[in-house]
């Protein structure tokens, strides 16, 4: 977290903190909705300004509670997920390789295989963040918890995929660097299963 990050909360602590403004879509875009399209319930605006995307990004943290946020200056911006707090992508290496990253850049390694009701592919991982402490201190931390696979990426999957005709529990195989049984889950149990919110609350 940048210096004059922890400065301006420690020169204005009580700013109030934001809610129902910045949300994080499925395929990973940063989206903004002002007073007005709060107002009026129109469709949330995508941000384009990459520069914006990478300070949104380089700030993220959460409070330890499932709450994730930005912190914009001395300003708290809690974060809506369409569906979790990661999206990943299949990235090439040489030789017919591959690799997963978020769409923050950052390499993952599955842990779990998950299909949920509507045919998404999530990946359970560890993941880098920051927690925030009670005396307002950003801590570097690894969470386990989930992304969301790109929907533009299911081909690539499908190439790694064996999937059971006949299945009791396991619904197939996806073969990476060690074998994992792709299982089942409905996406309502994901945020108390990976202990995160998608829609804050103050």
């Amino acid at each position: 977290m940048d210096s004059f990050i922890t400065a301006a909360m420690q020169k204005w602590p009580a700013v109030p903190h934001c809610y129902g403004w910045l949300s994080f879509d499925r395929r990973g875009e940063w989206r903004i909705k002002n007073q007005n399209a709060q107002q009026f319930k129109l469709l949330v605006e995508l941000i384009h300004h990459q520069g914006f995307k990478e300070y949104i990004e380089a700030h993220l943290a959460h409070d330890g509670k499932g709450n994730y946020f930005f912190q914009n200056g001395p300003q708290r911006v809690f974060i809506h997920f369409s569906y979790c707090p990661w999206v990943l992508r299949f990235y090439p290496l040489e030789e017919g390789q591959w690799q997963i990253r978020t769409t923050f850049g950052e390499v993952i390694q599955p842990l779990a295989c998950l299909l949920d009701e509507h045919g998404q592919i999530i990946f359970e991982a560890d993941f880098t963040t920051r927690v925030v402490n009670d005396e307002g201190v950003f801590l570097p931390r690894r969470v386990r918890s989930i992304g969301l696979l790109h929907d533009h990426d299911l081909e690539i999957f499908s190439a790694f995929a064996k999937v059971f005709q006949n299945h009791c529990g396991s619904l197939g195989e996806f073969l990476w660097h060690e074998k994992l049984s792709i299982e089942p889950i409905h996406s309502k149990d994901l945020p108390s299963l990976y202990h995160f919110y998608r829609n804050p609350q103050a």
